[in-house]
């Protein structure tokens, strides 16, 4: 009995184990409920503890925020008002050497304190803004508004020339970062240098600065979006929203994603679509040269806005309304003054040869050609021309001076591709030529009506 009971267990036992073997144990619909509440309670702790962590720094006010707020009314300002005169250092790219130049107590480029410029009436007033080609990184009396004061003066027109530019302002920026100054200095003229190679692309953008938002049968400026730099109304306390923010800004995400809705409204109002957003995008890609001190510098000087047109074509008529809506906007706002558009034209535009191998090896990788970009840039300048006359602006044509040029030095730099002293020197005297001019005219007329 003992050995038939030993042998009827044995069985029993060898079933147990295979069965265990081939039928893992899976939790049972209870304790995968207490894992979730389980969770949902260390989260909630967790939730709340940050809370009271966050409301304590509040309260003691212990590492608060720090914004970078936009200008309300420019976008970015690259230099503030300090309520002193200053000396301030950049070093250029393509020398490697420190300019130092002055800023009077507003901010604006000039050897003249903002007191002189309020209370000197019997000066001939010259206000100047433009994008990085006017806030180029030399002596001030080397870049054209330089120029432009050593030629009145030595022209017989006792002058004071005050200027103010930023890179990658828009020529709406570079009007209202000048607006006020205009008024409280009485300026007798504004220079608006408008770069040709991207200022048309820049009228249409909206990322940090205002823009011309169609209204009606007009345009209206509308606000900046914020993409990089805060809204200047924006003020949190909370340390951990914050922390939140700048995780998500340092990622590069945020600005890749209001950039892709930006593409995707204009592909939009197009009746574009994703493909030609990732052809334009891809195109940028492609665009950027190792062979250059500043990578980026082709499609930042030219061939962004030459892309952007050829994926997006209706974007260039929007762009030239804005142009001219802007061109009489200034008017309207300035109804007695010099109004002088004085384009800057690009390297591509200029078409000097031997043209930089670094650039036509770019070109060949996109879907544009040399060829085209010249004529493209081309008709925008002599539209931009006929826009300004219309509006009653003088026009200085630089372009044709500047390929006339038969010295040797270069015209633009290979680093940035941005200009030199020498080109700065012709559009400088281009432009004390042109003002001048007109301001012994207007004497002549009023001298006239005086003797009738």
């Amino acid at each position: 009995m003992e050995k038939t009971s030993i042998e009827m267990r044995a069985p029993i036992q060898s079933q147990a184990a295979a069965n265990t073997d081939r039928e893992p144990r899976v939790p049972t619909k209870g304790k995968a409920k207490r894992v979730a509440i389980g969770l949902l309670v260390y989260a909630l702790v967790t939730a709340l503890t940050l809370f009271v962590v966050d409301r304590a720094l509040i309260a003691l006010d212990l590492f608060p925020p720090t914004y970078n707020p936009g200008h309300p009314d420019v976008g970015w300002v690259s230099a503030y008002a300090t309520g002193k005169m200053v000396e301030e250092r950049c070093p250029n790219l393509a020398t490697r050497q420190m300019a130092v130049y002055t800023r009077n107590e507003d901010g604006m480029r000039t050897t003249h304190s903002a007191h002189e410029l309020r209370r000197n009436s019997g000066v001939f007033k010259v206000a100047v803004s433009g994008d990085s080609h006017t806030e180029l990184c030399v002596t001030s009396d080397k870049i054209h508004f330089g120029v432009m004061e050593r030629e009145l003066n030595s022209r017989a027109l006792q002058s004071a020339v005050f200027a103010y530019g930023a890179g990658k302002y828009s020529p709406l920026q570079a009007y209202l970062a000048v607006r006020e100054p205009i008024q409280q200095y009485s300026a007798d003229a504004f220079v608006l240098n408008l770069y040709t190679g991207n200022d048309f692309y820049d009228m249409l953008r909206v990322d940090d600065r205002p823009s011309l938002e169609p209204e009606g049968n007009g345009y209206r400026i509308a606000d900046p979006v914020w993409y990089q730099l805060d809204s200047p109304d924006e003020k949190r306390e909370s340390r951990l929203l914050f922390l939140m923010e700048s995780a998500f800004q340092k990622t590069g995400l945020r600005r890749v994603l209001l950039r892709v809705h930006y593409l995707g409204d204009v592909a939009a109002s197009q009746n574009a679509g994703v493909r030609e957003v990732a052809g334009y995008m891809n195109d940028l890609r492609k665009a950027s040269s190792d062979k250059v001190e500043y990578p980026h510098a082709f499609s930042a000087q030219m061939l962004n806005q030459q892309l952007f047109f050829h994926r997006f074509p209706g974007a260039r008529e929007e762009s030239l309304r804005r142009v001219k809506a802007l061109l009489e906007l200034v008017r309207q706002q300035n109804p007695n003054r010099l109004l002088v558009m004085s384009p800057v034209p690009s390297y591509q535009l200029v078409n000097r040869t031997p043209v930089d191998p670094a650039f036509l090896e770019v070109i060949g990788e996109l879907p544009i050609t040399y060829e085209s970009g010249v004529a493209e840039e081309f008709e925008l300048y002599q539209t931009l021309k006929r826009m300004a006359l219309e509006s009653g602006w003088i026009f200085v044509d630089n372009l044709p001076r500047l390929r006339e040029y038969q010295g040797d030095e270069l015209l633009y730099n290979r680093a940035d591709y941005h200009i030199e002293p020498v080109a700065s020197e012709i559009i400088g005297t281009s432009q004390a030529r042109e003002i001048v001019n007109r301001v012994r005219a207007r004497r002549a007329v009023a001298e006239q009506r005086n003797g009738r």
